[in-house]
């Protein structure tokens, strides 16, 4: 049993002085009448390493949750209730997202990571007090690595993609036909506005997802059934009693305890930023403010995870069909631990579209996933440090540029009076078919 004192002897020291391996110079934190951590360092990767104490400090087993579910370890924690849960984000391959990423970034960017990685196992190494949620699941604190960050925060947003909303669609024109189907997803709603290019003209009418619809439903036959809104703004100086703009940021993100963000303030001379971080993700990618710009983003619903039926070789399924030729793909064996029975074996199939989520092969189909997150090697972690050097809203912008997921709205102020909006992300060119449902890999 848990008791009260169990729990005040699980909360961490936060007054005093330690000494860590790791740090180039002194570093001070003070915690404000809220709890909120900030930091002063005399170096930027010492502010990293801070953020990455003082954030364990206050969320590690939020950490440690985020970071097992990302690789499908959370069975190992609770038991078999997790058992399906693990296995799909096994068949996503995040952790192995995550590691290529990691490579695939600058040493700069390297170094950030590192650094915090290197706070965080320095909370874990010389804290008397873990969460109390390791006593109660039996674990103990594995040490964090500098791609664990990157699992995190590729958790907390795979699920605000539009993968899920093509299989209902899917379902709905395999119950209904094509034609009943395309009656429920008008291409353009009654009375909405066109944008066009300069120069272009309007030759309506507007498809209406009919013919996409009639192309995918005959490849349906292949797949069995398968299992918000924020709100930002921006007000120009002219239009303000202080002169000066006004950033507003509101996150209708799903409510958790903790809270998905965290709190803190970062000082170094490199710069000096109070925001909403990700606990175990350093910088503040989505909420944030230096002496001279802010920055906020609400999420655009953008189309940017697809899809694809793939067709597997009857007497060999380890070969799928593309283009008349058949291609190999790649067979990852994962064991998935259980608390409480034993381990569990799973085949992860991957194309050249993206692993597979459903389906088997075994049986001659699957159902692969392509996600512009995770679809290969990304650099997008250089922009966590880059923006917060922003010196004004231009440069927070070009900053900007490699920003690959979620597609989100970004707005922004300086105090040189700048105010603006950019839709951030990466989405890909591709056939309309791909909007409306799961479509033949072949």
């Amino acid at each position: 049993m848990i008791t009260h004192q169990d729990l005040e002897a699980a909360l961490p020291q936060l007054t005093g002085t330690v000494r860590l391996n790791g740090l180039d110079g002194p570093v001070e934190v003070y915690r404000d009448g809220f709890g909120v951590p900030h930091v002063r360092a005399s170096g930027e990767l010492d502010a990293f390493f801070a953020q990455g104490f003082v954030t364990a400090q206050d969320r590690l087993w939020q950490m440690e949750y985020d970071r097992r579910r990302g690789a499908g370890r959370w069975a190992e924690a609770v038991g078999a209730v997790a058992l399906e849960q693990d296995k799909t984000m096994r068949r996503f391959r995040l952790e192995a997202s995550a590691r290529a990423d990691y490579q695939a970034v600058d040493g700069h960017t390297r170094g950030m990571l590192d650094a915090y990685a290197a706070g965080v196992n320095a909370f874990i190494e010389n804290t008397e007090s873990l969460p109390i949620e390791y006593r109660i699941t039996g674990l103990g604190p594995e040490p964090w690595q500098p791609w664990d960050g990157l699992v995190v925060y590729k958790v907390r947003h795979i699920l605000m993609g539009v993968f899920e909303s093509k299989l209902w669609r899917a379902r709905l024109v395999g119950k209904l036909g094509p034609e009943r189907a395309a009656k429920l997803f008008p291409g353009c709603p009654p009375g909405q506005l066109l944008i066009l290019p300069p120069g272009a003209v309007y030759a309506g009418p507007l498809a209406d997802g009919l013919a996409e619809l009639s192309r995918g439903a005959a490849a349906l036959g292949y797949l069995n059934d398968t299992e918000g809104g924020s709100n930002s703004w921006v007000i120009a100086g002219s239009r303000t009693a202080s002169g000066k703009p006004l950033l507003a940021g509101d996150s209708h993100r799903a409510l958790d305890t903790p809270d998905v963000y965290y709190q803190n303030h970062l000082a170094c001379p490199e710069f000096d930023v109070t925001g909403l971080s990700f606990p175990g993700v350093p910088g503040f990618p989505h909420f944030g403010h230096n002496r001279w710009v802010a920055w906020c983003v609400t999420h655009t619903a953008a189309d940017y995870q697809d899809l694809y039926i793939e067709r597997f070789k009857a007497e060999d399924p380890q070969y799928y069909l593309y283009q008349g030729q058949w291609r190999r793909a790649e067979v990852h064996r994962e064991k998935i631990k259980v608390k409480g029975s034993g381990d569990f074996d799973l085949d992860v199939w991957v194309t050249h579209h993206g692993p597979l989520i459903s389906g088997n092969p075994q049986q001659g189909v699957g159902l692969a996933f392509k996600y512009t997150a995770t679809e290969g090697p990304s650099d997008w972690p250089d922009i966590l440090w880059r923006m917060l050097r922003a010196g004004n809203a231009g440069e927070l912008v070009e900053s900007m540029r490699g920003w690959v997921d979620p597609c989100n709205n970004f707005l922004f102020a300086d105090v040189h009076g700048e105010t603006g909006y950019q839709c951030r992300g990466r989405v890909p060119v591709r056939s309309l078919a791909n909007a409306w449902l799961p479509v033949p890999g072949w």
